[in-house]
């Protein structure tokens, strides 16, 4: 819909109040979205004009290879067709993806769509000055040319031929789902479109998005008073996909953070937002969650890159081990060099060389370079195969596969962006499912993960159902744009991706000095509430003696692991899903799997427990050692601070867990 509104040559620091009083009226979003938005338009089009060229730049490996996403996603985005997204044309379409409604969202798919079909056709009358005389819907041979090219994207992606359709099964699902026109011509017009994205399941594979979709649930953790360590906590955002695609309706939720922010009506006027912009920022000390990562955010090639590196691994050959890992595969890496190159017909593709460990990296003339580098592939791939990961799932967790797809859609299904809450500046992404979170680490941690992985093995291979997270991979990322810069992450479970939502939850360390959240935001269920919260609420984990005895008993076997490697500061995050209140579809009668206690039946069946510890990776070294002692001080000696001893503070913990357990 062509959006009306003053246009700017050159834009304000500031974003115009008048912006967001239109994006506001036309979409669902906050004062901060577009200000976040605003900022990086003005990054990347300082004088209010984004050119081809310069939105190219903005996808990153995505505005370098293929011939269909790039153009068709800024022609698209172009609505007064003048060569040129100004900031509202940018804004509309970014927030349309990331919030819009599902019928906006199927309306501006279309549009891409039809952009890709007729992109000569509609550069030559842009030309001339307008777009008149364009056929009223996508007939069969631009059919084939978008799905060639999705085809042909989706394939550089991912490094291989994964992703081939036949010219039958083309014309099939185009005669299964075209209509014909006045002229006789059978063509796919948006209202086709629209039932086809409803309805058909060989419509949405042929564009490359997944068939199932899921119901999202954000989290975030309340920070602490004190020194707070990273992680999440939960509250319901949008759905990862359309919720209308059709036939597969699978609900899960997911574990994420959100930014603190008082919600306001959507019929804010202008006087209104004007008065809340003069207001003091009283949430900047919060963690936040922003927008999932966008074309045009500063991290978008920090995710893309991921993304690409990360499928290029998971489908990289590794021998089969049956047995346990001998000490050289924790020291082997496998490291990838991913480059833009030119392929056949001048058509950008990508090149991806694997590298032998020990030779250097730096090499080589090409500057927009990422080196991805696999630590201990085949140790995490027996990891994997001990949390009842797939490498099929995991490939589809962590790749790109439906990244095309979905943004041909109109769906932004790039991991979402969540900023820790800790002080160590640490980045989450969670997957787009929500099954996976990626965590970006110093190269210290890297290197005491690595230190510390046979021992980690070994215990979740004698304790099957521990609850210490589950890490899938640790990798390390070069990018040579400008400066080389490297970063670490790492992958881990989610502890509540599940089909059930949670109604309460706790991030639990058996302390008690600043370990309560504000009273006012106990009535958000979205806040994972502390220890104080628990015992002022008088809530119990109620099990029955002998669902108890077991969880305690891994429990205990756990905390004297991370004990034994020096490890503290670790939380028990715990989720509980209240029957009586419940939406879900969950068999009461039955338990869940019982040699997973991560996931547990109370005691009256009315409630379900969802359990796992995080934040392992803290080391009790000398900065740890100094702000104990520096806690007692400021405290007068308070045995209640976070900061003691590994085994005071597993101890503790356990005495607090068994106190709150029946």
């Amino acid at each position: 819909m062509p959006l009306c509104g003053p246009r700017r040559i050159g834009l304000p620091v500031r974003v115009p109040v008048e912006y967001i009083v239109e994006l506001k009226r036309e979409l669902e979003c906050s004062v901060d979205d577009v200000k976040a938005i605003y900022g990086r338009f003005r990054h990347v089009a300082p004088s209010g004009q984004l050119t081809l060229y310069q939105f190219q730049d903005t996808l990153g490996l995505l505005g370098t290879i293929g011939t269909i996403l790039a153009e068709s996603l800024f022609y698209a985005f172009d609505t007064n067709g003048d060569g040129y997204l100004d900031f509202l044309e940018y804004a509309h379409a970014v927030l349309t993806m990331l919030k819009g409604s599902e019928k906006r969202r199927r309306e501006l798919s279309y549009c891409i769509l039809y952009t890709a079909a007729y992109r000569d056709a509609i550069l030559h009358l842009m030309s001339r000055g307008n777009r008149d005389g364009l056929p009223l819907g996508i007939d069969l041979a631009a059919f084939k040319r978008v799905i060639a090219g999705i085809t042909s994207t989706r394939n550089i992606l991912l490094g291989e031929i994964a992703v081939c359709h036949s010219d039958e099964f083309v014309e099939k699902v185009f005669g299964d789902n075209a209509s014909i026109c006045f002229d006789g011509v059978p063509r796919i017009t948006q209202e086709d479109f629209e039932r086809a994205v409803l309805w058909s399941n060989e419509f949405i594979d042929i564009i490359g998005a997944p068939n199932v979709l899921c119901a999202v649930e954000a989290s975030m953790r309340c920070p602490s008073t004190e020194c707070s360590s990273s992680t999440s906590s939960s509250r319901p955002t949008s759905k990862c996909g359309s919720e209308d695609l059709g036939v597969k309706k699978s609900k899960t939720y997911i574990n994420m953070t959100k930014r603190y922010e008082s919600r306001c009506a959507h019929t804010e006027n202008k006087a209104s937002i004007i008065r809340r912009f003069s207001r003091h920022a009283t949430h900047r000390r919060l963690s936040r969650r922003g927008l999932a990562v966008y074309f045009g955010h500063e991290r978008w090639d920090d995710v893309i890159n991921m993304m690409v590196g990360l499928g290029l691994t998971a489908r990289s050959k590794h021998e089969d081990i049956t047995g346990d890992p001998c000490p050289d595969h924790f020291k082997e890496k496998k490291i990838f060099s991913i480059s833009p190159s030119i392929a056949v017909d001048n058509m950008s593709s990508l090149n991806f060389v694997e590298l032998e460990s020990g030779v250097p990296t730096s090499s080589g003339d090409n500057s927009n370079r990422v080196v991805f580098t696999e630590h201990a592939p085949l140790v995490f791939k027996r990891l994997r195969a001990l949390m009842n990961l797939s490498e099929e799932e995991y490939i589809h967790s962590v790749g790109p596969e439906h990244l095309v797809g979905n943004m041909v859609l109109g769906n932004l299904s790039t991991l979402s962006e969540l900023l820790s809450e800790g002080r160590s500046g640490a980045l989450f992404y969670f997957t787009d499912n929500g099954k996976l979170v990626l965590k970006t680490v110093t190269r210290t941690c890297a290197e005491f993960v690595l230190q510390w992985l046979p021992h980690y093995y070994q215990h979740l291979k004698e304790n099957p159902n521990s609850l210490i997270t589950r890490f899938a991979g640790l990798f390390s990322m070069t990018q040579y744009k400008g400066k080389p810069e490297t970063t670490y992450f790492i992958i881990m479970n989610n502890v509540f991706y599940s089909s059930a939502a949670i109604h309460r939850r706790y991030d639990l360390k058996g302390s008690w000095v600043g370990r309560s959240v504000p009273a006012q935001e106990r009535k958000d269920h979205t806040v994972a509430m502390k220890d104080l919260d628990m015992l002022d609420l008088e809530e119990y984990i109620e099990l029955g003696s002998e669902r108890s005895s077991a969880f305690f008993d891994v429990l205990q076997r756990d905390v004297a692991f991370l004990s034994d490697s020096m490890l503290m500061d670790y939380s028990l995050l715990l989720g509980i899903h209240y029957r009586s209140i419940s939406h879900d579809e969950v068999d009461w009668n039955k338990d869940p799997d019982h040699s997973q206690v991560s996931c547990i039946m109370g005691k009256r069946r009315d409630k379900l427990y969802f359990v796992g510890i995080i934040d392992v990776l803290t080391k009790w070294d000398l900065r740890k050692r100094a702000e104990s002692a520096w806690r007692k001080l400021q405290t007068m000696n308070n045995q209640g601070v976070s900061c003691v001893p590994p085994l005071q503070y597993g101890e503790r913990l356990l005495a607090f867990i068994k106190q709150r357990t029946t």
